[in-house]
């Protein structure tokens, strides 16, 4: 008789404290997401991570810029190469391979170039890179204006 009250009040105690994790898992799992955010915001705050995040906006939007004037730079290389060599008509072979690696060399370009603009763009949607832009750097780098010929 005591192993089976024994075993009964083993089994109410486990019962017990199955349910009570049923019925506090919620409150267990807001309290999680809480401290999680708590943690964002304590890690985006920090000093060095603030200067690496200010410094990586900075040297992304300088690289966007010299990867544009490199688009350019190939763009009008292509230019001058058509305008050089006026009538396509009498293209000798070296010709058309020369104007495909121009504009290989352009359309690489470009794809590098959308690639980083879109790179910036993404981190600077992320709520907890908001507080790092300032008016020295935009929040958004519009990809069509950025690819049209100057």
């Amino acid at each position: 008789m005591k192993i089976l009250t024994a075993i009964g009040i083993l089994l109410g105690i486990t019962l017990l404290g199955l349910s009570l994790k049923v019925l506090l898992f919620p409150a267990h799992v807001a309290t999680k997401e809480i401290q999680m955010a708590y943690d964002i915001t304590d890690k985006t705050l920090e000093a060095e991570n603030a200067i690496y995040n200010y410094e990586w906006f900075k040297q992304q939007k300088e690289d966007i810029e010299a990867s544009r004037a490199k688009l350019v730079v190939a763009e009008n290389s292509i230019d001058r190469f058509k305008f050089d060599a006026v009538n396509r008509e009498h293209w000798t072979f070296e010709d058309k391979t020369e104007y495909s690696r121009l504009n290989s060399i352009a359309q690489g370009l470009e794809n590098y170039l959308t690639q980083q603009i879109a790179d910036y763009n993404a981190r600077a949607k992320m709520a907890n890179r908001n507080i790092f832009e300032n008016g020295l750097l935009p929040n958004f780098i519009d990809a069509t204006t950025m690819l049209l010929k100057k």
